[in-house]
């Protein structure tokens, strides 16, 4: 589907990529854990506030049901900002996919994530497409809050989570 990209840059190590086609920002990382505990990972409040975020911020959860019409809400703190955040899930197939809408209560830079938990042997892939507006709300969020590094962070953050809880 995605195959002409404009952007291709690598992240930290050898089973990871980001690329960008025009308002698709696409993550992938092969992870060494169990699609089982991966999914978890990503789905269970308990274990999301641990990783979730870019470096040098923290969440906390008001409230997270993983299903399908469902929402998660959270409050994410760093660098002295505060950033309310709403995710519904418009489609979850546990342990393979989540949908969902990312933004907060106004929406006005609000994107589609889709994330998908490939079992690989022992391991999973994880790719995480964010479909924005447009290329330049992609721009407008980079310059504003470091978007696409930040995305990046998360995932280095969860990978090294899943490495800590094994």
């Amino acid at each position: 589907m995605y195959r002409n990209f404009k952007n291709q840059e690598k992240m930290p190590g050898k089973n990871s990529s980001f690329r960008q086609e025009g308002n698709v920002l696409i993550y992938s990382r092969m992870l060494s854990a169990p699609r089982e505990l991966v999914w978890e990972v990503w789905t269970d409040p308990q274990h999301i506030e641990n990783w979730w975020g870019p470096d040098g911020y923290l969440i906390t959860n008001k409230s997270m049901e993983v299903k399908t019409g469902s929402e998660w809400r959270f409050t994410m703190f760093g660098h002295g900002m505060v950033y309310e955040n709403k995710i519904v899930y418009q489609e979850v197939i546990k342990p393979s996919l989540l949908v969902y809408r990312h933004g907060d209560d106004k929406d006005t830079m609000g994107f589609t994530v889709m994330v998908s938990f490939e079992e690989v042997g022992d391991k999973t892939m994880l790719t995480m497409r964010s479909i924005f507006e447009s290329e330049e709300i992609i721009a407008e969020l980079d310059r504003k809050v470091n978007a696409i590094a930040s995305g990046q962070q998360t995932l280095n953050k969860l990978e090294a989570y899943l490495e800590k809880i094994q």
